[in-house]
């Protein structure tokens, strides 16, 4: 007599991708792997992953707005899938595989010096000096809340950070700019384990950052000027490096096609 063949349901799948994969990443990557999962569960929790074709992701992707989201979102499902199908053999296929993304292209706004100084004198005084360094060390904004005190080695004259993103490790040259940006970063009271800290003290959430700084962007966007991100501060590091080669080191990227990219 045969047994039949088990069946699963994405959450399923889901409850196996989060206990046994999501976490051999990255914390911030973790971390948006799980808010993206929140999201898929809604969606098609229940229905029966066998099942799936890809038509039944068209209500899904066909947004008018949030569609870079959406593709993030059928990226981590197709991951999930893809360990489903040829690690764990709960599913014969990947459906996600033949639905089409959304066309997507990189930032391509440059924030000039002008700009840059304009919007810097209107921030207080601890997410100012994290604007000035991001644009030293062209760094992403979680590297930059995350950078400790242990990490800034004076006597090698190099700060050291793994990329939260790519975990990738990079020494970076402590310039006489910086130096003047750490002087500032330490002589802020209290003291504390990071470069860049609160007011009491403790760390920065990238919540608590980001609303600080979008409260400071709608006065600066209201005012008549032009929304940049505090990511478009890598795009200008890049953008301000004196040579492609140098800019691909400094920023850590995996190739240095993204760094053309950018």
């Amino acid at each position: 007599m045969n047994t039949p063949e088990p069946t699963y349901t994405v959450n399923d799948i889901l409850d196996k991708f989060e206990s046994s994969y999501i976490p051999n990443l990255s914390p911030r990557t973790q971390k948006d792997y799980a808010y993206h999962v929140k999201t898929l569960r809604q969606w098609f929790g229940q229905r029966m992953a066998n099942d799936l074709k890809a038509k039944d992701f068209r209500e899904f992707m066909e947004v008018k707005r949030g569609k870079i989201q959406r593709n993030r979102q059928m990226a981590v499902l197709s991951c999930a899938f893809g360990e489903a199908v040829g690690r764990w053999y709960m599913m014969e296929r990947n459906p996600c595989r033949d639905v089409k993304r959304h066309p997507s292209r990189p930032r391509t706004r440059y924030i000039s010096d002008t700009e840059f100084h304009a919007f810097k004198v209107l921030l207080q005084t601890r997410v100012r000096l994290a604007m000035e360094l991001a644009l030293l060390i062209g760094q992403r904004q979680g590297d930059i809340l995350q950078l400790q005190w242990t990490k800034v080695d004076r006597v090698a004259g190099v700060i050291r950070i793994q990329q939260s993103k790519t975990g990738k490790r990079l020494a970076i040259g402590i310039t006489p700019a910086i130096t003047e940006v750490l002087d500032r970063c330490a002589a802020l009271t209290p003291e504390g384990p990071n470069v860049i800290r609160k007011r009491n003290g403790g760390a920065y959430t990238p919540e608590g950052f980001r609303a600080m700084w979008q409260r400071v962007m709608s006065k600066w966007v209201a005012s008549g000027q032009e929304r940049f991100s505090f990511h478009d501060i890598r795009g200008k590091c890049a953008s301000d490096c004196p040579t492609i080669e140098l800019a691909y080191e400094l920023l850590g990227h995996t190739s240095i096609a993204m760094t053309r990219r950018i």
